[in-house]
C-alpha cells in the first residue's frame, strides 16, 4: 500500500540532486513512517523516466539476494533497480579493463556478481534450468553501489527509491549460455575470488574476499526467476536483450577511485572480470 502524502516526483528530484552533489539524505522511511516498497518503486519509476531521457535503459540489477538478511529487513523477496547505457561498461577484446565512474559517490561499495544477458522473456514461475533456457550469455561483472543516505542506514524501501543504489557496472567477457542443466549446476556450485590493487599497478593485486553462487538465493538463476515474477506483477516484465546483474556473490567491499579489481571463478568456469574505478 502506498502513502498518499508521498510525492514521488519531489522525492525523485531530491535523490537526483543529492547524487549529483554527493550529498546525503535522511532515509525516506524515517521521514514517512509506513513508507513501503510500493512507495519506493513509485519514486524509482520517476527517477528512471528522468534518467532514461538522456541514457537508454539496458537492464536491471537485483538486490537483497542473501536470504539471511530478509528477516531483519522484513522482506520475502529481492528488490531491483534499472541500469543505463551510461552506467554500464563492457569488456572489449584488446582494450583495457572496463571502468566505473565514481563521480558523486560518497560511501561506495563494490560487489562481484553473475551477469546474464537474456535471449528471451522470462515467464513468471521459472527457476534454475528453466530460467537458463532464457539466457543467451553469461559472465561475471563488478557493480558499484552507493546510497544517498549516510552510513548505509536505510530500509529496503529506501534502497528501492534510490534506484537500487546503482552507481555503475563493469561487465567482464561473456560466453554463450550453452546447456541449461549444465549452466544451472555451474552457477549453483560457482566459487569466486576477488583481488584488488592500485589501478597504477594491477600486478600487485591481492585477494580481498571470496564467495559462492549459493549465496545468491541458492543459485543466481533463481534470483532471475524471482525478478521475473516481481517485474511481471508490476507491469515491467523482463525482455530479451536485457542485462541482468543477479546479486552479489561476495561481501560488499568499500571502494574508491583509483582501484583495480579482478574477479575469477574457480576452475576458470567463467571468464575473469576486471574493473578500474575512475
Amino acid at each position: 500500500m502506498s502513502l498518499p502524502e508521498v510525492n514521488p516526483e519531489s522525492l525523485a528530484l531530491e535523490i537526483e540532486a543529492a547524487r549529483a552533489a554527493g550529498g546525503r539524505l535522511t532515509p525516506l522511511t524515517s521521514r514517512f513512517p509506513g513508507f513501503s516498497l510500493d512507495d519506493g518503486y513509485r519514486v524509482a519509476g520517476v527517477l528512471a523516466c528522468r534518467r532514461a531521457a538522456r541514457s537508454p535503459i539496458v537492464g536491471r540489477k537485483i538486490g537483497f539476494t542473501n536470504t539471511e538478511l530478509w528477516k531483519a529487513a522484513r522482506l520475502d523477496q529481492p528488490v531491483w533497480g534499472w541500469m543505463y547505457e551510461e552506467s554500464v561498461t563492457r569488456a572489449a577484446p584488446g582494450a583495457g579493463p572496463p571502468t566505473i565512474s565514481m563521480e558523486g559517490a560518497v560511501e561506495p561499495k563494490i560487489e562481484l556478481e553473475v551477469v546474464v544477458v537474456l535471449g528471451e522473456e522470462v515467464p513468471p514461475g521459472e527457476r534454475g534450468a528453466a530460467v537458463a533456457r532464457r539466457v543467451a550469455q553469461v559472465g561475471l561483472g563488478f557493480e558499484v553501489v552507493d546510497p544517498p543516505y549516510p552510513g548505509w542506514k536505510m530500509r529496503p524501501a529506501d534502497t528501492v527509491a534510490a534506484g537500487g543504489l546503482h552507481q555503475g557496472l563493469a561487465v567482464g567477457p561473456l560466453v554463450e549460455a550453452g546447456n541449461p542443466e549444465e549452466l544451472e549446476e555451474l552457477l549453483r556450485e560457482l566459487e569466486v575470488r576477488v583481488d584488488r590493487a592500485p589501478a597504477r599497478d594491477p600486478r600487485a593485486a591481492a585477494r580481498v574476499c571470496t564467495g559462492t553462487g549459493r549465496l545468491v538465493l541458492g543459485n543466481p538463476l533463481d534470483a532471475v526467476g524471482f525478478l521475473a515474477e516481481i517485474t511481471a506483477r508490476q507491469g515491467n516484465p523482463l525482455r530479451a536483450g536485457e542485462i541482468i546483474t543477479t546479486g552479489t556473490l561476495t561481501p560488499p567491499l568499500p571502494a574508491a577511485a583509483g582501484e583495480f579489481y579482478r574477479g575469477e571463478a574457480a576452475g576458470g568456469v567463467l571468464p575473469a572480470a576486471e574493473a578500474v574505478l575512475v
